[in-house]
Parts: C-alpha cells; sequence; structure tokens
C-alpha cells in the first residue's frame, strides 16, 4: 500500500514538472468569416503551449475543429516565417528554425475562426 501511494505522488510530481516545461501561449480570438465582433474564444479554441527545451509550439484541442492553419510571423513583418497544418486535438509545430525574435502566431481553424497570440524565443 505505502508502495502504491508513493507511485502514485511520484506519478503527479513527474506530470507536473512536465507540464511546468510548457509555457503557455496565451490566445485571442480574432474573430471569424461569420461574424463582426466576439468578446469569448469558440468551443474550437486550442490551447497553445511553447515548449523551448524542444523548440516546439504544442497545439491541444478538443477535436471541434478538424484541423487548424498555423502561420508564424515575426513582430514586423507581414509574411509568415513558418506555417503549418496540424490535426484538430494534438500537434506539434517545429520552431528550431527561427531566430531569437519576438512572434505572432496567427491559428486559423476549420471552422473559419481565427486565434491570435505573441511568444518570443531568447
Amino acid at each position: 500500500m505505502k508502495n502504491f501511494i508513493l507511485l502514485i505522488l511520484f506519478s503527479v510530481f513527474c506530470c507536473g514538472l512536465m507540464k511546468a516545461q510548457h509555457t503557455p501561449i496565451v490566445i485571442q480570438n480574432g474573430g471569424s468569416a461569420n461574424d463582426h465582433s466576439e468578446h469569448f474564444l469558440p468551443a474550437d479554441a486550442p490551447e497553445v503551449y511553447l515548449d523551448l527545451d524542444e523548440m516546439e509550439i504544442i497545439i491541444e484541442a478538443d477535436g471541434f475543429a478538424d484541423y487548424y492553419n498555423v502561420d508564424i510571423f515575426t513582430m514586423a513583418g507581414t509574411s509568415p516565417v513558418l506555417w503549418a497544418v496540424v490535426n484538430g486535438t494534438y500537434d506539434t509545430v517545429d520552431i528550431s528554425s527561427l531566430p531569437a525574435d519576438d512572434y505572432r502566431i496567427v491559428i486559423y481553424s476549420s471552422n473559419n475562426n481565427v486565434f491570435e497570440g505573441y511568444f518570443s524565443i531568447e
């Protein structure tokens, strides 16, 4: 019984450490093709995390969108420096080719919703 409790505590601790490596990227609703202004995140809004140890962006969602188009821009740029299509539940985007800078991420859902956030690579 004691070993079982220690195993559970160890698992919880390790999960907490793994999650701590991922920095959340706060996303805002950039609107959709069907409306003019929303002040809440739609159901297909993904959770977005930056993992600088693995040099990737993690996109987690509940499957309300079939896929997401992801564009990454420098703060001064108008053309994406990196783009990808990820699935609607869980996927990653490799950002190892990006130099140290401040970036804007724009995520387009298959439901025509747009989400934006910002992150930095130091």
